[in-house]
């Protein structure tokens, strides 16, 4: 029980810290927003209908979710991650789109889409579920 007139967590507790949380993200990323054209998955070549929105560091860890799926007669093979994105002033990330057109995550040439924004009271980085389809990046 914390002293009276006192709190267990301090005025400022997650901005003191978003810059541990942003110090151990090691990879770079690129993310961009599909800006007109067919859905992401997957993009025909050639094809430019993306805008760059922001870059930086991220770190990216697979959750252990996989699914396969039989939509058709080609088997599918999804993966999701967590994405943590730093939050400082410094480089400021913009409201991202998630959900079916969700932005697209490049880093070290993997592709993951935006699927869902995670939220809480004591906010340390900006926090993402993302997935990758694996079978139709590579056939």
């Amino acid at each position: 029980m914390p002293f009276p007139g006192t709190g267990i967590i301090p005025p400022g507790w997650s901005e003191h810290h978003r810059p541990v949380v942003a110090g151990g993200m090691t990879a770079d990323c690129v993310i961009e927003r599909v800006t007109d054209g067919p859905a992401p998955f997957p993009l025909p070549d050639g094809w430019t209908g993306r805008t760059a929105v922001w870059s930086g560091m991220a770190r990216i860890q697979e959750l252990k979710r996989e699914s396969t799926a039989f939509p058709t007669d080609q088997p599918t093979e999804s993966r999701q991650y967590l994405i943590q994105l730093p939050m400082l002033a410094a480089n400021p990330l913009p409201p991202l789109h998630v959900g079916e057109r969700g932005d697209i995550v490049t880093s070290n040439g993997v592709e993951y889409t935006l699927k869902q924004r995670m939220t809480g009271s004591e906010l340390w980085a900006n926090d993402f579920i993302a997935w990758e389809n694996q079978t139709q990046q590579n056939p």
